[in-house]
């Protein structure tokens, strides 16, 4: 999975769940089905860009420790 890939499935994941607690297994395989609600809900009049609020944060805070670096290290 790509730097690009792994964000996404966790922004994906984070405005579905409201969190980003998850393994990147269940992120990566939860993307596609949430992309599929979130596409619904956006076609329904959902505010979409309310459900991204705190993400990059939380990402941040996650993978980077804070910092805003843009690429990921395997642990």
């Amino acid at each position: 999975m790509t730097v690009n890939e792994h964000k996404e499935a966790y922004r994906l994941f984070w405005m579905v769940k409201g969190h980003i607690a998850e393994s990147d297994d269940t992120a990566k395989l939860s993307a596609d089905s949430y992309f599929k609600r979130l596409w619904v809900d956006g076609c329904n009049g959902a505010p979409l860009y309310d459900y991204e609020e705190g993400f990059e944060d939380a990402y941040n805070r996650r993978f980077h420790n804070g910092t805003n670096r843009t690429t990921i290290t395997k642990r």
